[in-house]
Order: C-alpha cells, then structure tokens, then sequence
C-alpha cells in the first residue's frame, strides 16, 4: 500500500498518568513544544592492520529515548513536577490570634496568603493598630509595619485574618516518579488527522521555574523514556508506540 502521508504541522496536548498513584491520564496544560530523540552509543573497533588505521567495524546502540516539552501552565501538577514537590488544595479558612515578632519597616509573612478582613493587635488584644498607620498590607495579603507608626521593633504582634482559597506545593519530596505519556496531536497539513504517541515508562528531570521576566514563562522538562517489562511479544516495543490515522 502506499503511504500517502507527507508534511507534518503539528498540534495537540499532552496527558499524564502517575504510575504510582494513578487519577488516570490528565492533560497539563498547554506546551509550545514536544520532541522526542534516540541518544546512539557508538562502538567502534578500528584498524590495526595497517599504518595509518581506520575504521574496521562499527555497531550503534540506542543508549536512550529522550523527550523534551516546554509547559506553558504553571498549575499545581506542572510545578510540582518541576521541583521534584508535592501539591495540596488549601480550603479558604480564618485565622484568629496568630502570632509574629514586627519591626518597622518589615513584612509579617501570614501562615497563609490572600488574607482579608485583616486585624493587627498587640499581645492578649490591645492595642488594636491602624491599618495604614501603623501598618499597610500589600498584594499577598501580608502587613507591613510602617516605620514610625505605634508598633515598634521587637514588638510581638497577634493578626486575625481570612484567608483565601490556595495550593501549597512542597519541594523535593517525591523525587523517583514515573509517568506513562500520551501525546494527541493533529497534523494541521493533513486535515488535522489524528497522530496518537504513547511512551510507556517516562522518568522526569527536574525543570526550571522562572517567575520574573519580560514574556511568558514556561518549564522546560527533559525525560528518558524507560523499559517496560508488561509489554512483550515479537516486534513490540517496551518504550513507545505511534498510531498515525489515516
């Protein structure tokens, strides 16, 4: 039969699947790009026969399957991946009393951020300061002592406080993780038909988060594609399938 099949303009979206704690493959988000390339071992034998030397045989070995996207969302999942983390949903709440050393000048980190309904007050409830007097509260949530105002250095302060809706994401402890990854594509060049990729095993590096700068910020994440022992049988691959629809 004869493959019709020419130029490639791709588009799609990549799911994930932890192969530990399995919710299924979720999508992650958008990614500008996604490559996957064999890594070759090259073994050669050269020439001792002759002055001069050369080449007297060669072999080449796939050492690795590598895979390379660049998320463009920084949700929970992608940033926890990234830095090796774990995420958790915190449920909107009020704090009452919580207590923090103040000084002029400096910012009191809330345990929690997006608060509102915000009271600053001194030890067992007096004095109660004044916001934008004695203290300001900026973008986070968090009150910032103003230098000048009544609450002066060393002084122990006790903050009520709502808090919004958020995610925490601890770094650097579920490192080791494996993920199966599919890749839905359509090539935009032939009427957007379908091209499904599955890599069976995959083992993440960790990625860079960049949180300032003049344009949209993304994750560039590497992995290796690893063996998967399950799947066996003449002719089938234990790393990764393509299915290209007609």
């Amino acid at each position: 039969m004869v493959d019709l099949r020419g130029a490639y303009l791709g588009v799609g979206k990549i799911y994930l699947e932890d192969l530990d704690e399995s919710k299924g493959l979720l999508f992650i988000g958008n990614c500008n790009s996604l490559n996957y390339q064999a890594e070759p071992q090259e073994i050669e034998e050269q020439d001792y026969t002759t002055p001069g030397g050369g080449l007297d045989s060669s072999v080449q070995r796939i050492s690795a399957l590598n895979i390379t996207y660049n998320a463009r969302h920084f949700n929970k999942a992608n940033m926890a991946r990234a830095i090796y983390g774990s995420a958790a949903d915190v449920a909107a709440g009020t704090v009452t009393g919580e207590v923090h050393t103040a000084n002029p000048g400096a910012m009191i980190m809330l345990a929690n951020p997006g608060a509102t309904a915000i009271i600053v007050k001194g030890p067992a409830g007096t004095p109660v300061y004044v916001v934008n007097t004695d203290y300001t509260i900026n973008a986070a949530g968090f009150p910032e002592i103003i230098e000048g105002g009544a609450i002066l250095a060393a002084s122990t302060i006790e903050v009520d406080y709502a808090y919004a809706k958020h995610v925490t994401v601890q770094a650097l402890v579920k490192s080791g993780k494996r993920f199966r990854m599919v890749f839905i594509g359509l090539n935009e060049a032939r009427s957007n038909k379908p091209v499904i990729i599955e890599v069976f095993k995959v083992n993440h590096s960790p990625a860079s988060l960049s949180f300032i700068g003049d344009e949209f910020q993304g994750m560039e994440f590497t992995a290796k594609s690893e063996k998967d022992g399950t799947k066996v049988g003449s002719g089938i691959s234990q790393y990764m399938i393509i299915k290209d629809v007609d």
